[in-house]
């Protein structure tokens, strides 16, 4: 009986460890099996907070910060860095506010809310609330008027213009207001906002051609101004109620850049192969660029009777700004090398992009001048596109053709 009873104890001790064993190998199971849900929960994004829409950046801006912790560009640029990257998502444009300070306005391609930006405090607030998907291309005057352009469903070019109205919200204190306006005729080939002047000028398709109409940034007022059988031009407005026409840049083909006289008559004021051109405001100086076979060459012209000269830079006038007040100083991203064979073809495309530094035109003397490096400041590529010089003449804004980001650059040290 005894040893029946002795048994039984070491079958009930070994049945309890069995048990014990199983729940702790459960256990740790479980928890190996709930660590690994958790781990792919968080690499798909389970548990992180939703998007936001509102606040005083909101829309794209506001949810890339909150994603990366950080403001765009802090971890590119040191806040004593000449170099500001404004906005990490992508922009349609941008333009500079009339005034003392250097205030920047720009407009987000995903959604066409417009931003403001201030050079000073490196501050970035939202103006605009009205949702514009999927905008391809914008420009800002020094007066606020924004202008946007789009594709709808059809695959029609739309056109808008309008201004920031102020805001209809309940809250008093919110910046955030209305973009307001009208839009142009679908179909527009090209145009130009004329940055101090309240005036568009566009490219529309006609019977035989195209014509170039004037109007107000209402979208009133409309004035023929010159009919081609060319349907190919760039339209550039320097900011002097004139205009300037360039045969659509082709790499190796003579292109040929002409001013518009009040008259309707064209007087050519530039030819090369692979024609880039850069008028200046209030004034008859030149830059312009040429493009054929992986070579660029810049030249500078100080005035309209003067001969122009070669510049000891390899980029095209696209890359370039003038200074403010007729200045003779201009400012260009130079691509440290030249990737393409057609390169002006292929960067038009999208397909070449470009690791610039910045140089320092003077036009009175034709010399140039590095200005800036931006090794060691970030190790972004810079490809320069759509520069502009603030009207205080300090601050140099552009496109980054790589990602569609928006920088500032410092021009004095």
């Amino acid at each position: 009986m005894k040893k029946y009873r002795t048994l039984f104890r070491l079958v009930a001790v070994c049945l309890i460890i069995i048990v014990l064993g199983g729940l702790l190998g459960w256990y740790y199971f479980l928890h190996a099996k709930n660590s690994q849900v958790n781990a792919e929960n968080a690499g798909t994004g389970y548990g992180t907070a939703a998007p936001t829409f509102e606040g005083s950046t909101g829309s794209t801006y506001a949810n890339v910060i909150s994603t990366l912790g950080e403001q765009p560009g802090v971890t590119a640029t040191s806040s004593t860095s000449r170099l500001w990257e404004v906005s990490e998502v992508p922009v349609a444009g941008f333009g500079w506010q009339g005034g003392n300070s250097a205030t920047l306005d720009f407009v987000e391609r995903s959604s066409g809310y417009v931003f403001e930006a201030q050079t000073q405090g490196r501050s970035v607030v939202r103006l605009t609330d009205t949702l514009r998907p999927k905008i391809y291309e914008a420009s800002v005057s020094l007066d606020g008027s924004v202008m946007e352009r789009s594709i709808d469903d059809t695959g029609a070019l739309i056109t808008f213009t309008g201004t920031v109205a102020s805001s209809s919200s309940a809250d008093a204190t919110s910046s955030v207001g209305d973009l307001l306006g009208n839009d142009l005729p679908t179909g527009i080939l090209a145009i130009a906002a004329d940055p101090a002047y309240d005036a568009l000028l566009y490219l529309i398709p006609g019977p035989s051609g195209a014509t170039i109409v004037s109007t107000d940034r209402t979208g009133q007022h409309e004035k023929q101004l010159f009919s081609s059988a060319i349907t190919g031009w760039r339209l550039i407005a320097p900011g002097d109620d004139t205009l300037v026409l360039l045969q659509d840049p082709l790499d190796g083909v003579e292109g040929y850049a002409y001013r518009l006289q009040k008259s309707g008559g064209l007087s050519l004021i530039a030819q090369e192969p692979g024609l880039t051109v850069l008028p200046q405001a209030s004034s008859t100086a030149l830059l312009y660029g040429a493009s054929s076979n992986g070579t660029l060459a810049l030249f500078v012209r100080s005035s309209a009777g003067s001969p122009a000269q070669a510049l000891p830079l390899q980029t095209v006038a696209d890359k370039c700004a003038w200074a403010p007040n007729a200045s003779p100083f201009a400012y260009c991203g130079v691509p440290q090398t030249i990737p393409s064979q057609q390169f002006l073809d292929d960067w038009y495309k999208g397909l070449v992009h470009t690791s610039d530094e910045f140089y320092e035109i003077d036009a009175s003397a034709a010399s140039s001048t590095l200005l800036y490096d931006p090794i060691g400041d970030t190790s972004a590529q810079l490809d320069v596109e759509d520069p502009s010089v603030d009207p205080t003449g300090q601050y140099l804004a552009f496109i980054n053709a790589k990602d569609q980001s928006l920088w500032v650059l410092r021009l004095a040290q």
